[in-house]
């Protein structure tokens, strides 16, 4: 069989290196810490000499997950999204013996040719979160992936490397800021006006195109898909990092559209926001009311040595309550790293100033 580099040459012919594969930081996604990760990383290892098990509760995209298989022997991942759940999948469960790079290729080369039909996307998302194009290239290369799967032409991990990739390529092109709670509204228009005021990202615009996950081989970890709360009972480690969400949004509202298309149950959707029934989905730790208790259990129930929670200075959680919780496994002290983010409100260009904090409890 060819190596990779060699298919690489014959299917990408005109492109280099980089245009062929993206990492798993590639993404836009809301409470990211992919540029807290040095301040996560120097605080954990200054207070943890050797980490066997890490477990990562409320995963996200997998990012600190990801970056921290070279500090532990095994990672425990856990997210309540499908879609996190199978980016997790494919960054922290890939082997040479459920993924072939070499298949991996030939398909998104065929991917990339795919022509479009009028599908569910095309129905439901295209003028809408997409162009009528690139909707339809969604719902041809979605079906796919499914038949792919169900016929044995790709292993179930091979599957979930495509879907990632699609995932990937949806956020580059999809009308929006970076999440889905709505749609922009100017699609269709030019991304300029004539006296230069910008419309809409021509990006948008752009055909659908997919690369390949840039994965390693080293596939001995742990990945759910659970409420952490009920996970929590089954595991054990020695490093339990929490990142929960710190305000009253909800990530299937801000993700529903990828959450839709990676799941491909096909839904009924709702209103103009074309969202589907989900509160099944919803956080207990996004509800004022819900959040202590569900966090105590928690702490609680957790058998760890260390607890490291992040939780910003705009969180629903006071601080004095973080404390009188995290008090009862051990004793607490708290890290603390500003850094900028997007204003309040959708499609703000200030940057404001915020306090990342690492609540840390050593466990006794």
């Amino acid at each position: 069989m060819e190596n990779s580099l060699i298919l690489k040459e014959k299917l990408f012919e005109n492109h280099n290196q980089e245009d062929l594969t993206f990492d798993i930081n590639n993404r836009k996604y809301i409470g990211s810490k992919y540029k807290l990760l040095k301040f996560i990383e120097n605080t954990i290892l200054s207070k943890v000499a050797q980490i066997n098990i890490f477990i990562d509760g409320f995963a996200g995209t997998g990012v600190v997950a990801n970056h921290f298989k070279k500090y532990a022997k095994k990672i425990i991942s856990n997210d309540m999204l499908f879609s996190n759940y199978i980016i997790n999948k494919v960054f922290l469960n890939s082997t040479e013996s459920n993924v072939s790079i070499n298949k991996i290729y030939k398909f998104i080369f065929e991917f990339n040719n795919a022509k479009p039909k009028k599908g569910y996307i095309f129905s439901n998302y295209g003028g809408t979160y997409f162009t009528y194009e690139n909707a339809g290239i969604i719902d041809t290369i979605r079906e796919k992936i499914e038949d792919l799967y169900l016929s044995g032409e790709c292993t179930e991990q091979e599957q979930y490397v495509l879907l990632t990739s699609l995932l990937f390529a949806i956020d580059k092109v999809a009308n929006t800021i970076g999440q889905y709670d709505a749609f922009l509204k100017n699609i269709g228009k030019s991304s300029y006006t004539k006296d230069g005021k910008h419309l809409i990202d021509s990006n948008v615009y752009k055909r659908l195109q997919l690369k390949v996950p840039k994965i390693t081989y080293d596939g001995d970890n742990e990945v759910y898909n659970e409420d952490i709360n009920i996970l929590i009972r089954r595991i054990k480690g020695d490093v339990l990092y929490l990142d929960p969400p710190y305000n009253n949004r909800q990530y299937i509202d801000c993700y529903h559209v990828l959450e839709n298309i990676m799941k491909w149950n096909k839904p009924k959707l709702y209103g103009k926001t074309k969202k589907f029934s989900r509160n099944n989905l919803k956080s207990k730790y996004s509800y004022k009311k819900e959040v202590i208790p569900v966090f105590k259990e928690l702490i609680t129930d957790s058998e760890v040595k260390h607890i490291f929670l992040s939780y910003n200075n705009e969180g629903i959680i006071d601080d004095k309550i973080i404390f009188e919780i995290l008090s009862q496994k051990g004793k607490v002290d708290v890290f603390e790293e500003e850094y900028r983010i997007f204003g309040n409100g959708a499609g703000r260009s200030k940057k404001r100033l915020i306090t990342e904090r690492l609540f840390y409890c050593k466990v006794s």
